[in-house]
């Protein structure tokens, strides 16, 4: 039959399209979020044990917790950078936090412990690096889960888009006489995972950019909400890109 041709030819776009957007290859790793708040730990503890026998080595401590975070923050802005599915205000954000107060504040205070004489110094330092600026259970989570966030909306924002050509699709196959019921009830189910998902993800990113260091451990929560939110995100796109496989596979 003449419409067969154009069959493959809806089919390569629409498997196109969902390879771009990163669901039908690798959709696991396209939004996991590298990090969660439960999984990082945060830090040494803010008051190290001093006495002036054990000065120079808790002076050390902090040091290096100090170094740890400057490259934990380097990475982290890496990510940032590199992220292709962050929108332009998103990633403007995040940079703004990560290089213009996070990263000076705590290379900062590098020098300044090494300048401490006194535990007391030492202590105001360490409770400084850990309570003010919260790398790990704070901006780590933040940033990554704005990442994947964005990933998530972008992919649900491409299968969303697809939907006018699948139904076009289903339409003109049923006016050929093709039987098109296996394919309009995985189009049914394709729509409310697309639906589903993205509702779970809409308005995410702002959430997370509005939780601050000083907000730990109240706003714990909201970081393994939107986790499990964006799991959920993720397994209701993934049965979205298997629907839309049943209903090339249905059409062809």
């Amino acid at each position: 039959m003449r419409h067969r041709p154009c069959h493959h030819v809806m089919a390569g776009a629409l498997v196109g399209a969902a390879l771009a957007a990163g669901l039908v290859a690798g959709p696991a790793a396209a939004l996991a979020a590298p990090s969660s708040p439960a999984a990082a730990g945060s830090g040494p503890p803010s008051q190290p044990v001093c006495t002036p026998s054990l000065f120079a080595s808790a002076q050390q401590l902090v040091g290096t917790e100090l170094t740890n975070r400057v490259t934990r923050l380097n990475t982290l802005i890496g990510r940032v950078t590199g992220a292709a599915d962050l929108t332009p205000s998103d990633r403007s954000a995040l940079l703004a936090e990560l290089t213009g107060t996070e990263l000076p504040g705590i290379q900062a205070l590098q020098p300044k412990v090494q300048a401490d004489t006194t535990c007391l110094e030492l202590r105001l330092d360490a409770e400084a690096m850990v309570l003010d600026y919260r790398v790990y259970v704070v901006m780590t989570p933040q940033a990554d889960l704005v990442i994947a966030t964005d990933v998530a909306d972008h992919a649900g924002g491409v299968l969303a888009g697809l939907e006018p050509a699948i139904s076009g699709w289903i339409s003109s196959a049923q006016a050929h006489g093709t039987d098109v019921s296996g394919a309009q009830a995985a189009f049914a189910d394709y729509q409310a995972k697309v639906t589903a998902a993205q509702g779970l993800t809409s308005g995410q990113s702002a959430t997370l950019l509005a939780q601050v260091p000083g907000g730990y451990p109240g706003n714990k929560s909201v970081f393994l909400q939107v986790r499990a939110n964006l799991a959920n995100a993720h397994a209701d796109l993934q049965a979205a890109a298997a629907d839309l496989g049943e209903i090339v596979g249905d059409l062809q």
